[in-house]
């Protein structure tokens, strides 16, 4: 894990070191050349950070890293590319679709009668400003993914099916409470939350609007993982084949009618269709029991209650903070009723940071109380 994240480390430091170091001089020469060095900056970042896992993997090779691997463990290169092929395309498929998207949207939003300067400002907007802020708290969902997928994949191959349906569905429970609490505090604090990052209102309204499709947004991805992560990779290939062709068709015949309305409707109609496909392809090949109380009606009442109570009753007291400091309190009374209403029970809490130790606990998983005793 340190060596992951020290790769990003590099990566992100290497891209900013490069662009603050010379936005000085493409600045004054246009923004096709502050444009070009961003590029530069991230594509040397990227390589900077293969470097250095190179590096770091030779070190590992040459001190003879022998854990689990054995030289008569080969393995065919068909058997390898069954599973990395789909899972490549998946990402290819994704990182396609944002490009169309990129260049489709702004020009349907033209068609649709706005300037083209306007076109950029909403679609940038929305794009570059409100969705990576809805994203924000997925950050945590994505390392705890990175950790749990593996170890899915591990019981799935030794055939441990409860302890794959007992990890799955801790693993959406947790995701959650996570997406859940960070929808209910979009739409309660956006107004806050666009003035105090971009110090403007409208990015506010848009988070507002987009805050419900925060559970799906979280979930799709975790949810993805995890159908890989138990050989189901073509699944999510198809599903992601599926919402590339109806969020084009959507962009094409919707956006030039509706504008900037058909823009967010192509945003949860995508985001929606995706999501459903692949959880309810996981429920199915796992039969887990969706909780539908404990997983999102509680806790959207916990937020509820939290938000609401940190706003009015800090106004009411006419206690002026900062909203970082009212999102800090949200988030502890946030916890506290998880608490009190038993949607988080000492087991999660046990669970969730075993499930962060460096050594794994070797045991049999024949029987899933000897999980729960742990």
């Amino acid at each position: 894990i340190i060596k992951s994240v020290s790769s990003d480390i590099v990566e992100v430091g290497t891209m900013m070191i490069i662009i603050i170091s010379f936005m000085g001089i493409c600045l004054p020469k246009g923004l096709n050349f502050t444009c070009a060095l961003i590029a530069i900056g991230t594509s040397l970042g990227n390589i900077a950070s293969a470097i250095y896992f190179c590096i770091l993997f030779l070190f590992e090779k040459k001190s003879g890293y022998k854990s689990g691997y054995s030289r008569n463990n080969k393995y065919s290169f068909f058997k390898i590319f069954s599973i990395s092929f789909p899972i490549a395309c998946s990402s290819y498929i994704q990182t396609g679709l944002k490009t169309i998207e990129d260049l489709l949207i702004p020009d349907a939003l033209r068609r649709y009668g706005s300037s083209t300067a306007s076109s950029l400002s909403i679609f940038g907007m929305i794009k570059g400003m409100a969705l990576p802020i809805l994203n924000f708290p997925s950050i945590f969902l994505a390392s705890f993914s990175t950790l749990i997928i593996p170890e899915i994949a591990e019981a799935n191959a030794l055939n441990q099916h409860k302890r794959v349906i007992y990890i799955i569905s801790k693993v959406f429970k947790f995701t959650l409470l996570i997406a859940v609490f960070a929808s209910g505090l979009f739409m309660i604090f956006s107004n806050e939350l666009g003035l105090a990052i971009y110090n403007d209102t409208q990015v506010g309204l848009i988070m507002k609007i987009l805050a419900p499709l925060i559970p799906f947004m979280y979930l799709d991805r975790i949810v993805d993982g995890s159908l890989n992560a138990l050989d189901y990779q073509m699944s999510t290939l198809k599903f992601n084949l599926i919402d590339m062709t109806v969020r084009i068709f959507l962009i094409l015949y919707l956006i030039p009618k509706k504008g900037i309305e058909g823009f967010i409707i192509v945003l949860f109609v995508g985001t929606l269709l995706n999501a459903s496909l692949s959880i309810h392809k996981l429920l199915k090949v796992t039969n887990i029991q969706f909780k539908l109380l404990d997983w999102i009606i509680k806790p959207g009442f916990c937020i509820t209650l939290a938000g609401y109570c940190i706003k009015y009753g800090l106004a009411y007291i006419n206690l002026n903070l900062h909203i970082s400091i009212q999102i800090v309190l949200t988030i502890s009374l946030y916890f506290v009723l998880l608490i009190l209403s038993k949607c988080i029970t000492r087991e999660d809490i046990s669970w969730f940071i075993e499930d962060f130790k460096a050594e794994p606990i070797c045991v049999e998983w024949n029987d899933l109380s000897i999980y729960k005793r742990l």
